[in-house]
């Protein structure tokens, strides 16, 4: 049975694996609109947001369109609204229109700042590839007796084919001594097709809930996603495919199914005061070998940066399943704690 527990010591060993990156040498240089210099490393380009790390200011977050002119000997993968990515040096000069020009492997790309949707330096060890979020929050109220904690994480690698990403959700409620719990944890891979904006996906997740009388659920599946908008301020992407499911109920009961699924995803980032992260995610499922079965699931998570790296975070959650053997065809959760971004 994964539990806390579990989801913890998984996001444990990755932070332990992810252990502080080699960053190259502070020598990029950044020239704004006013005609200021800047002298750092580049750590990423997000949401319309430089990120130049110094040796003397720590690292600056720098409006992108104040950038006219980016000097830099270092590989890059660029992300350009279209969903096409390069990997490659890149270049502005000011006297160019801040055009950004990417020299790879194929040969020459210009592209204009606004089509620009992501901007990092290419790692070249796995451990530099890791990204790690990770949130908490605890409540309790004495007259009714009741505490409530709930764990949450995300742990990404993406790479020059592929994004993966291993999410993790658990929930414990204690009511007088009753303890229920409920857990969640997907694990996603999309791979970049020749397509720009169409991937493949594979996907497998494991729930439990006492709430919906489920011991375990365990489905794999495989489909097609599609990235409809894809920009620095949001994106919006859905999939679609088929997938296996294997499940028992708290009574010792049972079953494996084959059931269809269609996911639509929204993300909105704001990286202007106050920083906003926004992410929205709805599935449903309906069975192919169970008569009129269809289960579904939404996910909610709003953040705002605290200070560098610390969030205040929000995560709403919901599971449906209309022939679920408990007297409630619906579990959810609501919670607010902080966060942290590795």
């Amino acid at each position: 049975m994964i539990r806390f527990a579990s989801i913890f010591v998984l996001t444990l060993v990755a932070a332990l694996i992810a252990n502080p990156a080699q960053a190259h040498p502070k020598t990029d240089v950044i020239t704004l609109i006013n005609g200021d210099h800047i002298t750092g490393e580049i750590k990423e380009l997000f949401s319309g947001i430089l990120k130049l790390g110094t040796d003397s200011m720590g690292t600056l977050s720098i409006e992108w369109e104040d950038v006219v002119a980016v000097e830099s000997a270092y590989r890059y993968e660029v992300r350009s609204s279209d969903g096409s990515r390069f990997y490659g040096t890149v270049a502005m000069e000011s006297d160019m229109a801040s055009i950004l020009t990417v020299r790879h492997y194929g040969g020459t790309r210009e592209l204009a700042p606004l089509d620009i949707v992501e901007l990092r330096p290419v790692a070249k060890e796995f451990k530099d590839r890791i990204d790690i979020y990770l949130s908490t929050t605890a409540a309790y109220n004495k007259a009714s007796d009741i505490t409530t904690w709930e764990f949450n994480t995300t742990i990404g690698y993406e790479d020059e084919k592929s994004r993966n990403q291993l999410t993790g959700r658990s929930t414990n409620t204690n009511t007088g001594g009753d303890l229920k719990q409920s857990a969640k944890v997907d694990l996603s891979r999309r791979v970049w097709t020749d397509r720009s904006q169409l991937y493949r996906t594979l996907h497998a997740n494991y729930e439990s809930s006492d709430e919906l009388q489920l011991d375990y659920r365990v489905t794999t599946g495989i489909g097609w996603g599609r990235y409809f908008k894809d920009t620095n301020r949001h994106r919006l992407s859905s999939e679609a495919g088929l997938q296996v499911l294997t499940e028992r109920s708290t009574s010792g009961a049972e079953q494996q199914s084959v059931e269809g699924f269609l996911t639509a995803s929204y993300n909105l980032w704001r990286f202007s005061t106050p920083e906003l992260d926004l992410a929205l995610e709805g599935s449903l499922y309906p069975s192919l070998t169970e008569s009129g079965r269809m289960r579904g699931d939404t996910n909610a998570r709003l953040r705002w940066e605290i200070v560098a790296d610390l969030y205040l975070d929000f995560t709403a959650w919901a599971t449906y399943d209309n022939q679920n053997e408990g007297d409630s065809s619906i579990d959810y959760g609501l919670s607010t704690g902080v966060g942290w971004e590795y």
